[in-house]
């Protein structure tokens, strides 16, 4: 009896080790541990355990050492961390010589990984037992029952395994196989069989426990008895119940806003559905190719090492068909004859499905069974098309929503970075802003020609600006001489004394702009014969200025924003950055604000090169400073005998002048070959507005102006539109509001009605 089995041993025990028979004493300890094991005490069979490994390292006895190890690793509560322990003292075991208990240690730890659903594991822990001995013989039904195996298959097994308990009958090995016949007939639906097994099973389990102390006979019971189960469904109603889950499965598929966790439970869901062994989940990137998001077992666990060896060409094939894909022996299928992978790992049964979204293939499910063949049915591949249309959809919403949180996320950052530059720049802004009470310049500027009140506001906004170091950009129609308030400003600031470096972006190539810029190093590309420093370089300490730079292609405006935020250089096929101290002015005629809009021109680099904004004011904004630029062209040129008369000097001054400066420049030169040593009015070019049509035009228009309707409904509009701007502190977007009117609209109106933008009492701009 059991229970008579037990105390014997408790007796044997207490006995030998009160005469000292160590040897002797750990073999009993260790047969007292695995009888507490099998009955289910598992604190005292580790206890048993630990003193027989204590007695048998006493006398050097390896064997039972191994032994009283192995059965201290199936006493352990967490069936994985069992398996894995059994396996270890298995080795042990067949290092002592024990082979027999070798194969045992091995079975018992395959019992406890199939408990575990690993059962790709326990597959490997079976691998080297050709033991025909009851434990590994029942471990081999155990397996095969939860892999899902063929009837036939789980019979021949369940045969072997009533010959080996027939030969080697011990009260476990009998209850064990028991337990896998009750299994098997539920599995296959027999119920009449599965009823006879239930009450043969009570009545052995309850006769052995009558046998032992209530509180273990109550643990014996509750550890072998047969466990109350689902009623044995018929076919039908397996699959009726398989697509109830299906339905479960995929309304939690919306309620997962995880990524990650959405793709384990996709993974899980295909492999419980179709009674696979493992799968894997495969995703698109940008490039096309398909990458592992999720491998998944039976066992709900992360696969991992040599089990994350699967068929790519399987997966690949249906991404690229969108067909779904099944085998019934894969080994023997020769549609796989070139494929490697399908060879090395014995595939038996694989069923590969495509995860379609809005009609394109985006990814794709993949599960196989190394040990079935045939074990998925046409059902099973309708249940995992089914599911991976939804899944699909979800797993892409899924997607979004991380992408939208990721660009949420470093939108913020980008806002509480500008933020803080902001009002960094605010505050040395409203300190430049303070000083600027009057227009009077105090710096020197002989190269700027005009006094005029356009010219008079800029050179005192240069007065403030050029002895600060924050850069500055200029923004003028070409030819109004931008160039030469760029080098006012490097005259009067700290860095007067060293280099002032000019540089056209829109006139040097692409592909020579970065060496230009950043200098190359020999070798760089063909034709760098030696090294050559850039202009960064050159200018450093002093003031670069790069004209036209609204011309620069996305690239290249990238790597001009690294230099200005790094404060350092990197030549071109360089490897050391070499740090600059230099102050950049940028000029250009486009309006960079619409192209940030447009994203033909980096918001990043815009802010960064435009702290401080000077509009330089075109050449018909400021027509008083015409006769002194006329004076001072035909000296430079050499030509200062040369007179102007007064026809053609109003002639010059009434023209519009679209070139600005340089186009003045050039009509001087022209007319100046032309005439006998005055300039006449015949002398210019003839597309040039003549002085006195432009001033009868302007009388008719002053007659007439009463009777103009047009114009004097846009005096009215100039009058009301300035009206609010003042009142609004130049705040378009208020100003807009009181007029009744949208931003874009007032816009509109300032462009039509030539009112600028800003306030032309304070050209300084303070960039939001």
């Amino acid at each position: 009896a059991l229970g008579e089995s037990l105390r014997c041993l408790t007796r044997a025990t207490r006995s030998l080790a009160a005469l000292g028979r160590m040897p002797d004493l750990a073999r009993a300890l260790a047969d007292a541990a695995s009888l507490l094991a099998w009955i289910g005490d598992r604190g005292a069979a580790r206890d048993a355990a630990r003193r027989a490994d204590e007695a048998a390292a006493s006398v050097g006895d390896a064997v039972a050492q191994a032994l009283a190890r192995a059965i201290a690793a199936d006493a352990l509560d967490d069936a994985r961390e069992a398996g894995a322990a059994l396996i270890t003292a298995a080795r042990a075991l067949s290092l002592a010589g024990d082979a027999h208990r070798a194969d045992e240690a091995r079975a018992r730890a395959a019992l406890r990984l199939v408990r575990a659903g690993a059962l790709d594991d326990a597959t490997a822990a079976l691998a080297d037992v050709a033991s025909a001995a009851p434990m590994p013989a029942l471990a081999r039904v155990e397996l095969a029952l939860a892999r899902r195996a063929p009837a036939a298959d789980v019979d021949a097994l369940l045969a072997a395994a009533r010959a080996a308990v027939a030969h080697d009958a011990t009260a476990e090995h009998a209850l064990w196989l028991l337990r896998v016949e009750l299994a098997s007939s539920r599995d296959r639906g027999d119920r009449a069989a599965a009823q006879r097994a239930t009450a043969t099973l009570r009545a052995r389990v309850e006769g052995l426990a009558a046998t032992l102390p209530s509180d273990l006979a109550a643990v014996f019971v509750e550890q072998h008895g047969p466990r109350d189960e689902a009623p044995v469904e018929a076919p039908a109603a397996r699959d009726a119940t398989r697509w109830r889950r299906l339905v479960a499965i995929t309304h939690r598929l919306n309620d997962e806003p995880r990524l990650r966790a959405l793709l384990e439970l996709v993974m899980d869901a295909v492999v419980e559905l179709t009674g696979a062994s493992r799968g894997f989940l495969l995703l698109k990137g940008d490039d096309g190719e398909l990458r592992i998001r999720t491998a998944r077992n039976l066992g709900q666990r992360d696969l991992d090492g040599d089990d994350m060896a699967f068929s790519r060409s399987v997966a690949e094939q249906v991404a690229r068909s969108g067909d779904a894909l099944v085998t019934v022996d894969a080994s023997a299928d020769g549609r796989f004859n070139a494929s490697s992978s399908v060879a090395a790992m014995q595939l038996r049964s694989i069923l590969a499905v495509p995860l379609r979204v809005h009609g394109e293939v985006v990814g794709t499910v993949y599960v196989d069974d190394r040990f079935r063949a045939g074990a998925f049915d046409d059902d099973a591949v309708e249940v995992a098309r089914t599911f991976a249309e939804a899944a699909a959809v979800a797993i892409h919403n899924a997607r979004v929503r991380a992408d939208l949180q990721r660009a949420l996320r470093r939108a913020e950052r980008l806002s509480e970075e500008l933020e803080r530059r902001v009002d960094a720049q605010r505050v040395e802004l409203e300190a430049v802003r303070q000083t600027l009470a009057t227009d009077a310049t105090r710096g020197r500027y002989e190269g700027i020609v005009g006094r005029g009140a356009a010219m008079t506001r800029l050179l005192a906004l240069v007065d403030r600006v050029a002895p600060t170091a924050m850069p500055v950009l200029l923004q003028g129609e070409s030819g109004t001489g931008k160039e030469l308030v760029a080098r006012a400003i490097h005259a009067n600031s700290a860095r007067a004394a060293r280099a002032f470096i000019a540089e056209n972006c829109g006139a040097i190539p692409e592909t020579l702009l970065e060496s230009v810029l950043f200098g190359h190093v020999r070798g760089a590309f063909t034709g760098a014969d030696r090294n050559r420093a850039g202009l960064f370089e050159v200018a450093d300490g002093g003031t670069l200025f790069l004209d036209e730079v609204g011309e620069m292609s996305p690239a290249m405006q990238a790597k001009l924003l690294r230099v200005l935020q790094e404060g350092e250089v990197r030549p071109v096929g360089g490897e050391r950055a070499r740090k600059v101290d230099v102050r950049v002015i940028a000029a250009t005629h486009r309006d960079l604000q619409d192209m940030v809009r447009k994203g033909t021109f980096r918001e990043d680099l815009y802010y960064r090169i435009a702290v401080m904004v000077l509009p330089i004011p075109a050449l018909r904004e400021r027509r008083e400073d015409i006769p002194a630029l006329v004076a001072h062209m035909l000296q430079r040129n050499g030509r200062k005998e040369l007179q102007i008369d007064r026809k053609a000097m109003a002639r010059l001054v009434a023209a519009p002048w679209p070139g600005n400066v340089r186009q003045l420049e050039n009509e001087l030169q022209r007319a100046a070959v032309l005439s006998d040593g005055t300039i006449r009015e015949d002398d210019l070019n003839a597309t040039l507005p003549n002085a006195d049509a432009a001033s009868a035009h302007g009388r008719e228009e002053g007659a007439q102006g009463a009777l103009d309707l047009r114009h004097a409904v846009e005096d009215v509009e100039r009058e009301m539109v300035e009206r609010a701007l003042r009142e609004h502190g130049w705040n378009q977007s208020r100003a807009a509001k009181a007029l009744g009117l949208s931003r874009f609209g007032l816009q509109k109106k300032l462009k039509r009605l030539g009112i600028p933008s800003r306030d032309p009492s304070a050209r300084l701009r303070l960039v939001k």
